[in-house]
């Protein structure tokens, strides 16, 4: 039953490609995208400027290629965000997408600090230091990372890297340090980053990192081309680069706010922060510059306060002082603003205005969803009711492109109460196919439930054709005409979505319900991040493996001697579950077994078994 609840869950239903229709905008989703033009000043070409200002050079090909010749990052395939806004879009993501589109180097401080944009969805940072080039972060592959270093020696200074600052412990942040690490002529550089950043990497990815992978599928747009019908970027930038990645450990770990380094003349000073936009986040001043790096707590849209792919909640009041931080110690000297993601802000004036909004906007979504909730409001209701200050809606760099109110207030809800709302009909619901069969038989049948859908839609209502449809394709997975309407309707949802995240979400999930070729991603773990894996994570990491139905009525005990790292462990299977302690042996064990690390690895995940390993003389048992 669970399989066939996932299976139909992301569409996974053998339909003919050839059932495939391109849809237009209704009449209902033209006028929702005009009605936004009326919302925000789209005369403001603030942005725009900011977004150019600066602009040395980019790449002479259509894409970003990796080692092996594949397209790691298309430039070209962006190109049609130059034209103006189609029926098919919303307006207010149009434009952050036009923004998001600049690629190339970019002078933010002259012969001081270039940012390389647009190669992946986050940026690249250089730091002009006496000898050679400080980075902060090195984007998502190592194609990304290798198309900006080679950019900035090509038109700037081809320098050594002195200095490597990964900001925060997510892959597109620190994924592509091994091409940076080749194409320094100095090997051996300092790698600063958050105290904590190598478990907050590893737990954030790791155990949960199938699922996570096959959301980020959708929640941004992976299946989707990028046109005027599809994929539109993902409001932070537009897409991650593909290809080779990897991690490197720091060598300084920052775990104070105020604690300061030196780097080659660099000076810096470093604000730490817990829980908000990562489990662990550095912010940077550069007092010699005057020059602030925000990281990605501040950027230029609202960000996720639980992000769609999945993760832990995080705080928006924590995010909120984090931000208050910054204010009070730098707001008074600041002059130029920076992110890892989107576009620079120059002048005092504008980055202190910039940056109060920001800190207000996450201070507002968790303190009026406590508001609401001790009224006695559930979180959907506090999703529909809440809305922000004018004064906040009003600014582009206050949108939810990302995130989005109606999420984020959901998970800050999440982060006090948990997944109940206090009504007890949510205590125990029925599973969805069960659920979705007796709700299309309350309403008199699956073609009761069409005509119903098909009267709505018409009138435009599509939160209520969707909430009908995805019942009825629960109930019958094969009805065509269901799951065509629904594909449909998803797609108008995501045409009017503000948010690029939701777009995606929508337009896969339309794409899915009518074609065939629904990848599933069942293994994200290579050995390149299992090598570096702690072992108490490399263990908890192997025992979510085990089919516990099976292994219900099985006990072992084995000991295990890692020749390489000399790690001594147990692993103890009872009751379903595969236990470890780290640093014990038992005289009692069933089996011990003395190999090294990567050659477990493989065994455990039948890539090799114990007669090839001892015929190698790679396992003593």
């Amino acid at each position: 039953m669970k399989r066939k609840i996932l299976s139909i869950a992301f569409g996974l239903v053998v339909v003919p490609s050839a059932i495939m229709a391109q849809t237009a905008a209704t009449e209902h989703t033209i006028r929702a995208n005009e009605a936004v033009k009326t919302e925000l000043d789209f005369n403001d070409r603030q942005d725009f400027e900011d977004a150019s200002r600066g602009f040395i050079a980019t790449v002479n090909t259509s894409a970003i290629m990796t080692e092996d010749g594949k397209e790691s990052y298309s430039l070209e395939g962006w190109d049609f965000l130059k034209n103006d806004v189609p029926e098919t879009a919303n307006p207010s993501l149009w434009r952050q997408s036009q923004l998001n589109r600049f690629n190339g180097l970019f002078e933010v401080i002259p012969d001081k600090l270039y940012q390389v944009r647009g190669f992946d969805i986050a940026n690249m940072t250089f730091i002009r230091s006496d000898h050679g080039w400080i980075i902060i972060d090195v984007t998502t592959t190592n194609a990304a990372a290798k198309a900006g270093y080679d950019l900035i020696k090509k038109h700037v200074a081809d320098l050594p890297v002195e200095g490597v600052i990964f900001t925060h412990p997510h892959g597109d942040h620190y994924g592509g340090i091994a091409a940076i690490r080749e194409g320094s002529s100095k090997k051996d550089f300092e790698i600063i980053a958050p105290k904590g950043f190598m478990a907050s990497a590893q737990n954030e990815n790791v155990l949960a990192g199938v699922a996570m992978t096959r959301r980020a599928t959708y929640m941004y747009g992976l299946q989707l081309e990028p046109s005027v019908t599809g994929n539109l970027g993902c409001g932070l930038g537009q897409a991650m680069s593909t290809g080779n990645k990897g991690i490197a450990r720091p060598t300084i770990e920052i775990e104070t706010t105020g604690e300061k380094h030196t780097i080659d003349g660099v000076e810096m000073e470093f604000v730490y922060v817990l829980d908000t936009e990562a489990p662990v986040e550095i912010m940077v001043w550069f007092p010699q510059m005057k020059a602030f790096c925000t990281a990605e707590d501040m950027t230029h849209n609202m960000h996720n306060l639980q992000t769609l792919r999945g993760a832990k909640v995080r705080n928006g009041l924590l995010w909120s002082k984090a931000v208050d931080t910054a204010i009070e110690r730098y707001g008074d000297e600041v002059e130029v603003s920076f992110a890892t993601h989107h576009w620079p802000t120059w002048g005092n004036e504008r980055i202190v205005d910039y940056w109060e909004a920001q800190r207000d906007l996450y201070r507002y979504l968790h303190d009026q969803t406590l508001h609401m909730a001790n009224r006695g409001l559930t979180p959907n209701e506090i999703a529909e009711e809440m809305q922000l200050p004018a004064s906040l809606a009003s600014q582009f760099h206050c949108r939810g492109y990302y995130g989005t109110l109606s999420h984020n207030v959901k998970s800050q809800y999440d982060l006090y109460f948990g997944w109940f709302d206090g009504n007890p009909a949510h205590l125990n619901p029925l599973p969805p196919t069960e659920l979705g069969t007796k709700y299309v038989e309350a309403i008199g049948g699956a073609e009761k439930v069409l005509e119903v859908a098909r009267a709505s839609y018409d009138k435009g209502d599509y939160r209520w054709v969707a909430t009908l449809l995805d019942h009825l394709v629960f109930a019958e997975p094969q009805n065509m005409e269901a799951r065509r309407l629904l594909a449909d309707t998803y797609t108008q949802l995501g045409y009017q979505a503000e948010s690029g995240p939701w777009r995606n979400f929508y337009l896969t999930g339309a794409r899915d319900l009518l074609k065939s070729d629904v990848p599933y991603t069942s293994q994200l773990i290579n050995d390149g991040v299992l090598a570096q894996m702690d072992m108490g994570m490399l263990l908890d990491y192997c025992a979510i493996q085990l089919n516990g139905e099976k292994a219900a009525d099985k006990e072992a005990v084995i000991n295990i001697d890692f020749t390489d790292t000399n790690d001594k462990v147990v692993l103890i299977l009872n009751n379903g579950v595969l236990n470890h302690r780290l640093n014990r042996q038992e005289k009692e064990a069933d089996l011990t077994l003395s190999i090294a690390k990567m050659d477990f690895v493989k065994l455990f995940f039948g890539r090799t078994d114990t007669e090839a390993l001892r015929n190698a003389g790679k396992i003593k048992m």
